[in-house]
């Protein structure tokens, strides 16, 4: 019984070679991942699908779309009667059945911003001259900053997509019809639709008083 065998010692130091930690064919690869580098876009106006306003007040998209925002009338479907709702099932149901094209409906739930009525308080109670009518100020103006901050406003947009601003004009009056028995739609300013994408893209924002 042989104890010591040259031929697997030899074996033995093949496999540890085989499997040695450090391999040059390893840092090359690392070396090139290194190399490349992640190109980080330098600001938003690279990265948002809005790229322009056209003269119908639309929205220009990057992959040479138009968009338009409405806004949808909501209401209050715990008042309604059952005859009301069911009437309002069916508004909706043959508006998606009878327009085909792309549509987005947004629900939108944004901090409540009331900087201008605490300012109109603020600057009343500075000019009070009334003693009696302070705390009814102070109350007002701490009311305004529980709703602030416990409160928040829900509106209900739709968005409307097209390959061209005739084909959009067309859809527009389009959505205008189906739903103005259900839920009316209303048009917005142009400073109000950057105001709503303003608060998609920033939600932890209070949207804008210009």
């Amino acid at each position: 019984m042989v104890l010591f065998d040259e031929k697997k010692v030899n074996k033995k130091v093949g496999k540890e070679k085989s499997q040695a930690v450090l391999d040059e064919r390893n840092l090359i690869t690392q070396r090139k991942m290194d190399q490349k580098k992640v190109k980080v876009l330098p600001s938003f106006a690279d990265i948002t699908p809005i790229i322009d306003i056209s003269n119908n007040d639309f929205f220009e998209m990057r992959n040479g779309e138009y968009l338009e925002i409405l806004q949808i009338t909501s209401k209050d479907i715990y008042s309604l009667n059952e005859s009301d709702k069911d009437n309002d099932i069916f508004s909706l149901t043959y508006f998606f059945q009878a327009y085909l094209g792309s549509v987005k409906i947004v629900p939108l739930n944004t901090p409540v911003n009331l900087e201008l009525q605490k300012n109109n308080v603020i600057r009343r109670i500075r000019r009070n001259k009334v003693p009696a009518y302070l705390p009814f100020l102070e109350k007002k103006l701490s009311e305004l900053e529980f709703l602030e901050k416990h409160r928040t406003d829900r509106e209900f947009f739709i968005f409307v997509y097209a390959e061209d601003e005739k084909t959009l004009l067309e859809r527009k009056t389009h959505v205008r019809k189906l739903l103005a028995q259900s839920n009316p739609v209303i048009e917005l300013p142009v400073t109000k639709k950057v105001n709503v994408l303003y608060q998609l893209f920033n939600p932890n924002s209070k949207p804008k008083t210009d």
